[in-house]
């Protein structure tokens, strides 16, 4: 039950029991449903101007922007599951959009890294997101830019923390 003192919505209200609980205050709904929207109302133009998925997109980014790496500080970095990166990797190199390169000192471990046609997708799309990006944060002043991504990393930390504390 939602009181009147705190209305739906109202960034004030902090649920402390079942009573209080309300989808529009709770931080990880609302955080997901603003993930979900963002990556929808992107994912059309990845698919229809380059075949590739968010997922594929996300490890085409992180090659092109961090450079060459593992599968696992791919996944690492991009707060992706294993098979995620395994299956965006596998249709990247079936694609030829990236390579990968076995470590000849432990053949279990390889580096990714962009093909030019890698290096070509992420330099059209690059421009695309940042538009993307621009229009999203267009309401906010500079100050709420830089606070909301200071913000956002505070609660990226406590994220970390929490896939790997047990209850």
């Amino acid at each position: 039950m939602q009181s009147q003192d705190n209305p739906p919505g109202d960034a004030t209200h902090l649920a402390t029991s079942v009573e209080d609980f309300s989808l529009d205050t709770f931080l990880p709904y609302r955080l997901a449903l603003l993930s979900s929207l963002v990556s929808r109302g992107i994912q059309n133009i990845y698919a229809a101007e380059f075949d590739i998925s968010i997922s594929e997109w996300r490890l085409i980014a992180i090659l092109g922007s961090d450079g060459p790496m593992a599968a696992n500080d791919i996944r690492q970095r991009a707060a992706m599951d294993k098979v995620q990166v395994s299956r965006a990797a596998a249709k990247l190199l079936e694609a030829g959009h990236i390579r990968k390169q076995v470590d000849p000192g432990d053949r279990r471990r390889a580096t990714l890294f962009l093909s030019d046609s890698g290096e070509k997708i992420f330099n059209q799309i690059v421009p695309i997101a940042l538009e993307r990006e621009a229009f999203l944060s267009s309401s906010l002043s500079e100050k709420e830019k830089s606070n909301l991504i200071q913000l956002l990393e505070k609660l990226t930390k406590i994220a970390k923390e929490m896939t790997i504390t047990t209850y």
